[in-house]
């Protein structure tokens, strides 16, 4: 009787530690309030009058609040006041939530996204903040990136042209570099004035395979894209476009970040920041698309493959060669 007796204290003492341990458990890992935020918590500032910042900041909400991702998520607008919460982690979305989160009482860590890296490099310098660790990721694919697509696409190419003005004759150190790892030949032109814009195109044409355009909207813009578009055509030579919009104008390529493809960055950064507890190095998105015109490419007897072969190739360049991401 006095085993029997020993033997059912025993199990109740198993049974009371086991009730105790899964109290435990559930209070680490129950959801913090707002009062009380937790390490998980994180604060999306959006700018409210931007259709495409909503968007964004929505999609972004329903990807990372998710009860697996276990993360505690807050999402306010410039015109709200609620910045008081502790949330180790703020997202900026928009040039106009990284310039209000720069000069709130925010105490934490921002990454900054749908902002061009000079927009970024911009603001962060007339906005300097000491009391915030600062990242961003930008979504604009950089130059680089197309440079690697002639190369796969175009192999036989060996000298692609550049055009460029006077502010950014500092990058073509950088370019100059990248393209030599690739065995290809920079050729570039310094557009003084927008009157000599043709003549330096087509002094440019002549030494150059293809056209990388740049997003410097003072040489590819509506007035001008079309007349660069013709020119390039009638000397058998096509022109990479910086984003979307210049394959519907008619260029033959170009990589591309979608807002998909943004939202998958983003959410891996959020969880990295978690897990590593500090912030990814300021970057371009890593997840892009490609696409092509194939009237284009047809009409210049360009042979082409799916385009998921040009991002798996790239992305595995990108890869080998490091961080040969100039920002432009």
């Amino acid at each position: 009787m006095v085993k029997i007796i020993g033997r059912l204290l025993s199990c109740l003492a198993v049974i009371v530690l086991s009730s105790v341990a899964s109290r435990a458990s559930d209070s680490d890992h129950a959801q913090p309030s707002a009062d009380n935020p937790s390490n998980s918590s994180v604060l999306i500032v959006e700018y409210g009058n931007s259709v495409i910042s909503q968007t964004f900041a929505t999609r972004l909400t329903k990807s990372i609040a998710l009860p697996s991702q276990r993360y505690q998520v807050t999402r306010t607008t410039l015109d709200n006041s609620q910045l008081t919460l502790k949330a180790p982690l703020a997202i900026a979305v928009g040039k106009e939530a990284l310039v209000f989160l720069l000069n709130s009482n925010y105490r934490g860590s921002v990454l900054a996204t749908l902002l061009s890296a000079s927009e970024y490099q911009k603001i962060t310098k007339e906005n300097p903040n000491p009391d915030i660790r600062l990242s961003g990721v930008f979504h604009q694919a950089p130059l680089s990136r197309q440079i690697l697509l002639f190369k796969e696409f175009y192999p036989s190419g060996k000298r692609i042209g550049i055009l460029l003005t006077p502010n950014e004759e500092h990058l073509i150190k950088d370019i100059k570099d990248f393209t030599i790892k690739l065995n290809l030949i920079l050729e570039y032109e310094i557009v003084r004035d927008e009157a000599e814009l043709t003549l330096n195109l087509i002094k440019l044409i002549k030494r150059s395979d293809a056209i990388i355009a740049t997003k410097n909207e003072s040489i590819y813009n509506r007035s001008t894209i079309k007349t660069i578009l013709l020119t390039l055509y009638r000397h058998n030579k096509f022109l990479i476009g910086a984003d979307k919009s210049f394959v519907r104008a008619g260029s033959v390529a170009t990589t591309y970040t979608s807002m998909q493809n943004l939202l998958d960055e983003v959410t891996g950064d959020i969880a990295r920041f978690f897990e590593n507890k500090q912030l990814p190095n300021t970057h371009y998105s890593d997840q892009f698309s490609v696409e092509f015109n194939e009237q284009v490419a047809r009409s210049l007897n360009l042979n082409i493959r799916d385009n998921s072969h040009y991002v798996d190739v790239i992305q595995a360049s990108e890869i080998n060669l490091g961080d040969g991401k100039f920002y432009e």
